[in-house]
């Protein structure tokens, strides 16, 4: 396939990187020569110095024969001009990243559609909307969505207060929930383990659970084992878009959210944009008594939404000694995506990067180029197979096939249904096998697909 896309930053870079390792013919664009030194150095990628919204640059790309492209530039005007270029030329599949969706307006007809965009996303808003599953939920930690609408995987933490707390897992009393969920993998002491029926679960672990949404949602009810605080105490840091979004839906859902903000005119031109009842503190997020005064202390979750990695780091780390009972950090480097997962003191962890790239492969349909923050910290990913005709696989059921113990598999998805993988589950040829891997585990497993 052959893919152009437009932007040589992190972002850019990321998906230049997995789709050219999937045998992709890739062209990346960009203004600048100085994102494109890495991708020289290590990828089979062509580069191109441009500007996207021309279309002799887009020409000389070969927009007139490219499969698909990739508008992931910082620049939103750029990204949407080079899209409706790339459709004018018959672009089968265009994709746009977008700031936010306050250029479009439906009332008027002024939707993607128009300018040429078949799938678009804001950054901010999917990192909003990972954080708002973190902050939902004490125990849950990520959230991970496929290109199946009603697939889900969750990782959550055994508390103090779970009822899973020194329980077998085939004693889970509700079966019919324990038949259609999947403890996929579980995580104890930073060590990744295969959970059996008779694996014994303890506080601090972390369990990957999947399924449908559903069954998932009510493991998570059932796992917490109190109800959820109706009306939280939520301090964010960093008047950021992300900051803006996740406030803005909490105030809506009845939680109090203070922001502690650097410079006193981001708190006056926050609070006019706010709804009521957000405080506003104003201070360096890593003093400690800024921290104190915003309630810190008394903290149900605290969030760093900062464009600053490393302040947004330091405030966590801060705020978990001062009290706060949730830490959730978002950071911007991929360099990030795996540290982040592998610092305790920090509860959950978002890389803006990441969470957009998994965003495009799930838009895209390709589940095979996700990545799962968390399980980066042990080396380990989540990637799909498809069992083709040669496989020896097919018409086997799981406990006859013979896979080797580092097989963890998650999920498996057969035309538009998915099914949540048994012992007794019969594998058929075109059925796609999510599951959690490593690097040495993937290649004894390629084989047994065909």
């Amino acid at each position: 396939m052959k893919i152009i896309i437009i932007g040589a930053g992190e972002l850019g870079q990321l998906l230049a990187e997995r789709l050219s390792n999937a045998k992709n013919d890739v062209i990346i664009i960009d203004s600048s020569k100085e994102g494109f030194a890495r991708l020289h150095e290590n990828f089979d990628v062509m580069t191109l110095t441009g500007d996207a919204a021309d279309i002799k640059v887009m020409t000389l790309a070969g927009i007139q024969d490219a499969d698909m492209l990739l508008a992931v530039s910082g620049d939103q005007a750029s990204n949407i001009l080079a899209c409706q270029i790339a459709k004018h030329f018959g672009v089968q599949k265009v994709f746009c990243r977008l700031y936010s969706f306050d250029a479009f307006d439906e009332t008027v007809g002024i939707t993607p559609e128009f300018y040429g965009i078949d799938n678009a996303f804001s950054a901010p808003a999917e990192c909003a909307e990972a954080i708002l599953d973190a902050t939902r939920r004490r125990i849950l930690l990520e959230k991970v969505q496929f290109s199946h609408p009603d697939a889900t995987m969750v990782t959550a933490e055994i508390t103090a207060a779970s009822p899973l707390r020194g329980m077998h897992i085939q004693n889970i009393p509700d079966q019919e929930l324990l038949n259609n969920i999947r403890i996929a993998a579980l995580v104890r002491e930073n060590k990744l383990m295969i959970p059996r029926a008779n694996t014994i679960l303890y506080q601090n672990d972390k369990l990957y659970v999947a399924g449908s949404k559903d069954y998932v949602d009510a493991f998570i009810g059932y796992a917490s084992g109190a109800p959820e605080i109706k009306s939280q105490l939520v301090i964010v840091a960093g008047a950021t878009r992300i900051g803006e979004l996740v406030a803005r839906e909490l105030i809506n859902e009845g939680h109090e959210v203070r922001f502690i903000v650097k410079k006193k005119e981001q708190g006056e031109e926050l609070l006019n944009r706010m709804p009521s009842g957000c405080l506003v503190v104003q201070g360096e997020v890593t003093d400690l008594e800024v921290l104190l005064e915003a309630g810190i202390a008394k903290c149900d979750t605290f969030i760093s939404a900062d464009d600053d990695d490393e302040k947004a780091i330091l405030s966590c780390i801060l705020a978990k000694r001062a009290g706060a009972r949730k830490c959730i950090a978002t950071t911007h480097k991929p360099e990030y995506i795996s540290i982040l997962p592998a610092m305790d003191v920090i509860d959950c962890g978002f890389n803006s990067t990441l969470v957009s790239i998994n965003t495009i492969f799930r838009l895209m349909g390709e589940s095979s180029f996700r990545i799962d923050s968390r399980l980066l910290a042990f080396q380990a990913y989540l990637t799909e197979f498809k069992i083709k005709r040669t496989s020896p696989l097919i018409g086997k059921k799981l406990h006859e096939s013979k896979l080797p113990p580092s097989a963890v598999l998650a999920m498996i998805f057969r035309g538009s249904d998915f099914i949540t993988p048994t012992g007794d589950t019969e594998l058929l040829e075109n059925d796609k096998v999510v599951a959690i891997v490593t690097p040495a585990s993937e290649e004894q497993i390629k084989p047994y697909f065909g």
